[in-house]
Parts: C-alpha cells; sequence; structure tokens
C-alpha cells in the first residue's frame, strides 16, 4: 500500500513539475515573431512560431504594475502569455512578470 502511495505522489509530482516547465518553453531565436524585454532590458522571444496572435492595433491605456522582486508561487489562474498589448484584454497590458519569466496580460494601473 505504502509503495502504491509513494508512486502516486511521484506521479503527481511529475505532472505538476511538467506542467509549470511547459509553462514558459525556452524559445530559440529563430523563427520569432515577437521580441520582448524582460526586467532587465534583455531581448527574449515572446512571440514563438506556431502561435497565432491578434495584431497589435494600438497600446492600451494605463501602465503596467511594478514588477515584483519575490514570486509567492501561489497562482488563482494560469497567466495568459502575450507579445504585446494587442493579445489582452482592454482593461489589460501586456507586462513582464518575473515569476513566470515571460510577458503575460495584467490588469493596468492608471497613472
Amino acid at each position: 500500500m505504502k509503495v502504491k502511495i509513494l508512486a502516486a505522489m511521484v506521479v503527481v509530482a511529475t505532472v505538476v513539475a511538467m506542467t509549470e516547465a511547459s509553462l514558459v518553453p525556452p524559445y530559440p531565436g529563430r523563427d520569432c515573431k515577437h521580441w520582448c524585454k524582460d526586467n532587465n532590458k534583455a531581448l527574449y522571444c515572446c512571440g514563438p512560431p506556431g502561435i497565432t496572435y491578434p495584431p497589435l492595433i494600438r497600446e492600451h491605456p494605463g501602465k503596467c504594475p511594478s514588477v515584483r522582486s519575490t514570486c509567492t508561487g501561489v497562482r488563482s489562474f494560469r497567466p495568459k502569455l502575450c507579445p504585446h498589448d494587442g493579445a489582452c484584454d482592454f482593461r489589460s497590458k501586456c507586462c513582464y512578470d518575473a515569476c513566470v519569466e515571460h510577458h503575460v496580460c495584467k490588469t493596468v494601473e492608471f497613472y
């Protein structure tokens, strides 16, 4: 019985780790559709080939929230990855998230 419980725990841990790792796969630079800057101003591919995003018609109003310095690891929902504001709802902006290490749609802050 203990072996079955241990095996089930290993399977669950593996699925969780694979889900977290697949959230932001490392994209090679070639064939990149969109380039973004992280919080250190370094460019990375935020629009990999094979994923279609709506066009950026105009930047959404407001500003991105400050980038957090620590991550809690707790999320109420899976973040929506984005290369620009056009991929987000109008009340959101495409902002860098240091915890996800990618741009995600975030609720805007107004000036």
